[in-house]
């Protein structure tokens, strides 16, 4: 057999399915997760950690909104179309106790992932909604409904930490790459547990020996947490280059998402969430156009139309406002 290019790594497809850490750390290689998003999540941890109880609230509202999630927690079996007796509510000890679960959870994925047992969790978590690991009342859930929470948790870290008043730009993208990687590996970890892929060599085959990741050695900047929030150098401004007056009176104007949501407050979601812009078609042409006047492209039979409707000048308008 040929022997690879120089440039290519050989990966044992065998263990992808037989070793968890061989798995994990292919995720790592791939989504090159590495020293700086350990040092940006371990940066973001305090912000991320203010807006986990909103965000239990927030997701158990969603949970309940609809029959096919909200029946769960009554038959343990999303499989079960059987209507409970008496529908569970947000104020019930039973959604509070899995509320206190969930932000036990959340409190973990934003802990420390340089160690192999965090990993394992994740994993036991999506071993956990299929019936294994040993639970005394098994549970089972579809992964289509794991999957949707999952985006919405990550849409909801993501709106919190890109609208934090006090976070630059630069500490902004670097914690919300870092945290979305997590939850991509959070989410295959749970894919696994309901996916037939693999199957023909987990039958067969025991967890190698020996096998250890990648350890991620946390690589933090050394510099100080306060005026790493505000000041990039000596100059006296932000790496936005914004001085510390308009530090200061964008942060009185500004408000993070998720403020003033504590456990015990009611609240409309819709109100947390970004407008969303309305797209309308053009009346002189089968082009949909979003609210600023910008086309936008659509692909129709593999192609690729709109550009022609591009007018620059008007794009050039829009991204200046």
């Amino acid at each position: 057999m040929q022997s690879l290019p120089k440039y290519m790594e050989h990966v044992d497809r065998r263990e992808l399915y037989t070793s968890l850490p061989a798995r994990v750390d292919y995720l790592h290689t791939f989504l090159e997760f590495g020293p700086d998003d350990v040092a940006a999540l371990i940066d973001g941890q305090k912000y991320i950690k203010m807006v986990i109880p909103a965000i239990v609230n927030m997701v158990y509202k969603k949970l309940l909104r609809h029959d096919v999630t909200a029946r769960v927690f009554s038959t343990r079996d999303s499989r079960s179309e059987v209507d409970p007796d008496e529908w569970v509510s947000e104020e019930g000890p039973q959604i509070q106790n899995r509320k206190m679960f969930l932000r036990w959870y959340l409190t973990k994925l934003n802990s420390d992932p340089t160690n192999m047992e965090y990993w394992e969790y994740l994993d036991k978590v999506g071993a956990m909604h299929v019936c294994k690991g040993g639970r005394r009342n098994p549970l089972f859930v579809d992964y289509l409904f794991l999957g949707a929470c999952l985006g919405y948790i990550q849409d909801s870290f993501l709106e919190a930490i890109l609208s934090h008043p006090r976070l630059d730009l630069t500490r902004k993208i670097a914690i919300s790459k870092a945290i979305t990687k997590v939850i991509w590996i959070q989410n295959d970890l749970m894919a696994r547990w309901h996916m037939k892929d693999g199957d023909e060599v987990q039958d067969t085959s025991t967890e190698p020996e020996n096998l250890q990741p990648t350890r991620i050695s946390p690589r933090v900047p050394g510099i100080n947490e306060d005026k790493a929030s505000t000041h990039s150098s000596d100059s006296g401004k932000t790496s936005l280059g914004r001085t510390e007056e308009d530090v200061k009176l964008g942060n009185e104007h500004s408000v993070c998402p998720f403020s003033g949501m504590s456990s015990s407050q009611t609240f409309d979601m819709t109100k947390q969430r970004a407008p969303k812009h309305k797209l309308e078609r053009d009346s002189n042409s089968n082009y949909f156009v979003s609210n600023n006047g910008v086309p936008r492209l659509q692909v129709v039979d593999g192609q690729v139309v709109g550009k022609e409707k591009l007018d620059m000048s008007i794009l050039s308008k829009a991204l200046d406002e």
